[in-house]
């Protein structure tokens, strides 16, 4: 899929996100196992397990993450939020919204960028964020 798409978000690329980290249900001695999602150093862990991989993400992937990370934020309710994380972590955060916005900052020092309220949502499980490819480049 090419990228970028102005008005295409996916709920999904939320929870492809999060998976990097590799936690498994029923695994053991993964370092999220052992994190308070409601404390500033239980997202500080958090955030340190996942900036490697925001890291590795390419530019058109982590911008597709952006987008969708704000417009989870402003569009998205509590449910929606719940169900994108279910089983990418080893807890619920029993406010996903607070949640998600207070790692984001850490994660997005510059901020997220401004959600597009007419943006296409398409929740699609198979698209995945690392398919995603910056468009080609114009001939010349």
């Amino acid at each position: 899929m090419t990228f970028p798409d102005p008005g295409h978000v996916n709920g999904f690329y939320l929870r492809q996100f999060f998976g990097m980290t590799e936690w498994a249900a029923g695994g053991h001695d993964h370092p999220l196992e052992y994190v308070d999602p409601r404390t500033p150093e239980g997202l500080d862990t958090i955030a340190a397990l996942l900036t490697p991989h925001l890291d590795a993400l390419g530019e058109a992937q982590e911008a597709a993450l952006a987008r969708t990370w704000a417009y989870a934020l402003a569009e998205f309710d509590d449910r929606d939020l719940a169900w994108f994380l279910l089983g990418s972590l080893p807890f619920a955060p029993p406010h996903p919204r607070a949640f998600l916005a207070e790692l984001a900052g850490r994660l997005f020092p510059a901020g997220l960028p401004a959600h597009d309220p007419y943006a296409r949502r398409l929740d699609r499980p198979e698209d995945s964020l690392f398919d995603l490819v910056p468009p080609p480049e114009p001939r010349t």
